[in-house]
């Protein structure tokens, strides 16, 4: 199939410039690009789309995301990330198969609404993996899928002394083993990774002192074997610092070092907490960072110094993290926000960091972390397009492309999407798969959802207090 774009004014991310002219796509790829007025008579194409009025950028990636969580929104809390912890892992003890597939669907209808065409998916239901790939199929969009590999539970790291009574109910459900977890991977990977170019699997642990060296060796080993790369969450907060100083030499990041897992396939989520010697190991081990600006400021976890590590030339991309840290699933708001926090911190103007660098972390460093050629607009990427009505409020007047695509876009000037060249939405209608389908069937299971939940909270809120007392 081809598609011919005509009189497309693009941000095409390979430099600076706003440029008008033509797209031809062949086979999901961007062909030529033809400048305004070199349009050869003979350029034919399946489909012809008249871009006149619309703004072209390129499809953007969410570097850090967790599908799961689209089912629970509305059930934020005032607690910090050790203790918020407790709720989120309570509510996900309800959803079925069903609920995984439909919040998938969820999620991916609210990133393409907002120009986002790829994803870094951190999955913590590893028995639900194949609901979850299914659904991201339908949906047509690119996913780096990272099931989350631990077996060590956060009371043991933070050396919690629970009650017998507590003790008792974990040891009826142990973690499953490193061995386990390497089956089901290999497995996975057998029959999903690069499917229709579009899915992809990563290696997940959790967490570096949620893995034993057992478990971090494993995904070593299938990351060297079949040449995947990692992603994980990385000290989020000072919690974990603290604590990862007392448990392993050198902390957190010499637990992930001795692993053999700081080098150029690691890609590590929120990064707070870093000392500067380890922001320079990281450096010069080619990892890349993901920088989660709402989650962190929801749950009181900290600012990631994200002007260091690109001062240093670090990879830093742009994630949303889950729907119940109070964030949507849009990097325009991101990219706001990203902005604002470190020219908040930052009294020295010259240096703060500019709309361009968000562009560039929300669109081009997030498609680096993930195979394939996306992010820009040409010849030989994939033709992962969005396109912005310029008849609203927003671009009435244009002074600076990239500047109101940052400082003033909130993505409700979307109006057609595109993944490797196929419509996934048109004039505001997710077409790749039944959006009001998936929302009537997530309302009908919603009490049901409620009601099977009671006992994991109940039995989170019997740990709680011992959670909290690590804060005193």
């Amino acid at each position: 199939m081809s598609v011919l774009i005509k009189n497309a004014e693009m941000v095409t991310m390979d430099d600076q410039r706003v440029a008008t002219g033509n797209l031809l796509i062949e086979d999901g790829k961007i062909k030529h690009v033809f400048p305004e007025g070199e349009l050869p008579a003979f350029c034919h194409a399946t489909e012809v789309f008249n871009a006149e009025g619309k703004l072209v950028i390129p499809g953007m990636t969410n570097a850090h995301y967790h599908s799961y969580s689209n089912l629970l929104k509305g059930t934020e809390s005032t607690y910090p990330l050790e203790v918020w912890s407790l709720f989120t892992v309570a509510y996900g003890h309800s959803l079925s198969d069903e609920d995984i597939h439909d919040a998938v669907l969820l999620g991916a209808a609210e990133m393409i609404r907002n120009g986002i065409t790829g994803c870094i998916d951190h999955f913590p239901h590893f028995s639900k993996a194949e609901a979850a790939l299914e659904a991201y199929q339908k949906s047509k969009m690119h996913v780096a899928f990272a099931p989350m590999l631990h077996d060590v539970p956060d009371y043991e790291f933070l050396q919690i002394d629970f009650p017998d009574t507590i003790k008792q109910k974990f040891a009826a459900s142990k973690p499953p083993t490193p061995e386990r977890m390497k089956g089901f991977y290999e497995d996975l990977i057998n029959r999903w990774h690069r499917k229709n170019e579009r899915i992809q699997i990563m290696v997940g642990p959790n967490a570096p002192q949620r893995c034993s060296r057992e478990m971090l060796r494993i995904c070593r080993e299938l990351s060297e074997l079949y040449d995947l790369n990692v992603h994980t969450h990385l000290l989020e907060t000072y919690i974990q610092h603290d604590y990862g100083m007392k448990a392993y030499k050198k902390g957190i990041i010499g637990h992930l070092d001795r692993a053999g897992l700081l080098n150029e396939r690691l890609s590590a989520a929120h990064a707070v907490w870093l000392a500067p010697d380890e922001i320079d190991l990281l450096k010069d081990r080619g990892v890349s960072i993901i920088h989660n600006p709402a989650s962190n400021m929801i749950l009181g976890s900290g600012t990631a110094p994200i002007m260091t590590y690109m001062e240093k030339g670090m990879p830093v991309s742009l994630g949303t993290d889950a729907s119940n840290c109070g964030t949507s699933h849009t990097l325009f708001e991101k990219m706001r926000l990203a902005l604002m926090m470190q020219r908040n911190n930052a009294s020295e103007y010259k240096w703060w960091l500019t709309a361009h660098d968000m562009l560039e972390m929300g669109i081009c460093q997030g498609a680096a972390m993930m195979p394939g050629r996306r992010g820009k607009i040409k010849v030989g990427y994939d033709a992962d397009l969005v396109f912005i009505d310029k008849n609203s409020p927003t671009w009435a007047t244009v002074n600076n492309t990239h500047e109101q695509l940052v400082f003033h876009e909130n993505g409700q000037s979307i109006e057609s999407v595109m993944i490797k060249g196929e419509w996934v939405m048109r004039e505001r209608k997710i077409v790749s798969f039944n959006e009001g389908e998936v929302i009537d069937r997530v309302r009908r299971r919603s009490a049901y959802r409620q009601e099977s939940t009671a006992e994991a909270l109940a039995f989170a809120e019997e740990q709680q207090p011992f959670f909290e007392a690590i804060y005193k």
